[in-house]
Parts: C-alpha cells; sequence; structure tokens
C-alpha cells in the first residue's frame, strides 16, 4: 500500500518554507510520517578548488553547522508540531546534497518551494529545485510556482488533478494520486495528455486499462478521463497552460504527473514536466 513514512524538507529559512511547511504538517500528520529537516551550507569556491586545507584555520563549519541546527529545530518547533522531527545540517552544494540524502535515507517524498518571484516567476524555476527534479529518483512535491490570489490550496487536498499520458510510467502516478486521494477524502479526476501519435480511442483505452489496474479506483470519486483541452494555435506551453487553466477552473489543491526520468526524455508530458511546475497555480506532485 502506498504511504509517506518519511519525508524529506530541505529549507534555507526562508518565507517560501514557511508557506511550504502547513503542507509538509499535514502531510506528515495524516501519514503519520517523520520529517527530515535538512539544510545544507554551500561551501565556498575555493574548497572545490583543492584549497580544503585553508579554510578550516579561517573558518569554523564545525561551529556554524551547531548554530544552524539550533535554527533549524526551532524552525520544526514553529512549523511542525506534534511531528516526529530529525534536524540535518549538511555541508555540500545544496542540490547534491539534497538528492543524495534522499537517495541513501530511505526517504519516500522530497518537498521543496520553487521559488518564484515577480514577473519572473513562470520563466524561472529555482535552480536546486531544477536539479533535485533532475536528479532525484523519490517523488517530489512542489509548492505553486506561479500562484493566483484568488486561488489557494488546501494542505489537505479536496480535489485533485492526475495528469497522464500513454507511458507506462502513468500507472505509478495514478496509483499515488488514486492513494492521496482515498487518504484525504479527496476527489480525483483524470486528465488525458493528447499523444502525438495516438488517435483519442487510444487513449481512452488506454485510461481505461490503467483505472482498471489500480485496484483502489473504486474506492475513491473519480471523474471520467477526459482529454486535455488544448486550441489548434496553442504554441509549445501549450500543455502546462491546459493543466493551469484546469486547476484554476477546478479550483484543484494538487495536480500529480509522472515525472519519470526527465533527463531522458520520456513521453510528452514528461518532456513538459518543468513547464507545468512553472505554470501550475496549486502545489504538484511528480512521480
Amino acid at each position: 500500500m502506498f504511504k509517506f513514512e518519511k519525508i524529506l524538507f530541505p529549507i534555507e529559512f526562508s518565507s517560501q518554507d514557511e508557506a511550504t511547511a502547513p503542507f509538509v504538517l499535514s502531510m506528515a500528520r495524516r501519514y503519520q510520517a517523520g520529517v527530515v529537516l535538512l539544510h545544507a551550507i554551500q561551501p565556498a569556491p575555493p574548497v572545490y578548488a583543492g584549497m580544503g586545507g585553508v579554510y578550516p584555520e579561517v573558518f569554523d563549519f564545525e561551529g556554524l553547522r551547531e548554530d544552524l541546527l539550533i535554527e533549524v529545530r526551532r524552525f520544526a518547533a514553529a512549523q511542525l508540531p506534534k511531528v516526529d522531527v530529525e534536524c540535518v545540517v549538511e555541508i555540500g552544494e545544496p542540490a547534491y546534497t539534497i538528492s543524495q540524502y534522499a537517495c541513501g535515507a530511505g526517504v519516500d517524498l522530497v518537498a521543496m518551494p520553487t521559488h518564484g518571484y515577480g514577473a519572473f516567476r513562470r520563466a524561472l524555476l529555482g535552480s536546486v529545485t531544477a536539479k533535485v527534479l533532475h536528479d532525484s529518483a523519490r517523488p517530489v512535491w512542489t509548492d505553486a510556482h506561479a500562484p493566483e490570489p484568488s486561488h489557494r490550496a488546501h494542505p489537505q487536498p479536496r480535489h485533485i488533478i492526475c495528469a497522464l499520458d500513454l507511458k507506462p510510467e502513468g500507472q505509478r502516478a495514478l496509483e499515488v494520486a488514486v492513494a492521496l486521494a482515498h487518504d484525504a477524502g479527496a476527489t480525483l479526476e483524470l486528465v488525458n495528455v493528447p499523444a502525438e501519435t495516438a488517435s483519442a480511442a487510444v487513449a481512452e483505452h488506454y485510461m481505461q486499462h490503467l483505472l482498471n489496474d489500480v485496484a483502489h479506483a473504486a474506492q475513491v470519486g473519480i471523474q471520467a478521463p477526459a482529454p486535455l483541452a488544448i486550441p489548434a494555435e496553442a504554441g509549445s506551453g501549450s500543455i502546462a497552460d491546459g493543466i493551469r487553466d484546469l486547476a484554476l477552473r477546478r479550483r484543484a489543491d494538487l495536480v500529480v504527473i509522472g515525472r519519470g526520468a526527465i533527463q531522458k526524455g520520456f513521453g510528452r508530458l514528461h518532456s513538459h514536466a518543468y513547464d507545468i511546475i512553472r505554470e501550475c497555480p496549486c502545489p504538484v506532485l511528480s512521480v
């Protein structure tokens, strides 16, 4: 049975971390999961240039680690009450440190802010988040990168959208979405991202096949799969725009997609994963 038992929550003491914390708290309480709060210290360039012998004499990394651990514990006490929290401070390049920790510590989920700012929020995805999405094999939960003032997602999702294409990885995304909807008491809506080389009939048959294979589907209110509405004149960002518009219309609290191996370019949906995360007005769970 699907369950998040250990959640990795990297923080850098930003306002985005505080905005993400209620969602992590909700998931941790729902699944009685432990949370690892991780802060990574970025070493100065000379350390990478083979001058590591210089810095220990002029900079007290261990002292800094202890000071930062105090701050991480304060964040845990303030933002994650009554949750089993492990506080960790590591020295290393943040994205690499996060991905390696997630891989080696039995983490089930990585929860991260995306750091969208101002007019450029849809054009830029925070470099650390982008690298973790690229490198980590774990599911990654990202908060709303392009939020709308009129659309505020609820920490315990009430309506979930699962976007699927015609790739085998879609079954895992659907299994996760169904389990989340069941555990949160949410409704689930499936949307078929049209394939460039498959007919509507093939896509409909595939979606029904997925539903039949997911045993828990009968326990969740699922809206019938429908193709994503994309205008014929839409450009390359049309998939992300279509999912964004659907999430706004349905007031979705979460969008689930199959991220797969982004670096290998699997499928049309996978190749648009960054765009979807950048455009979405609510959190995205990419599996």
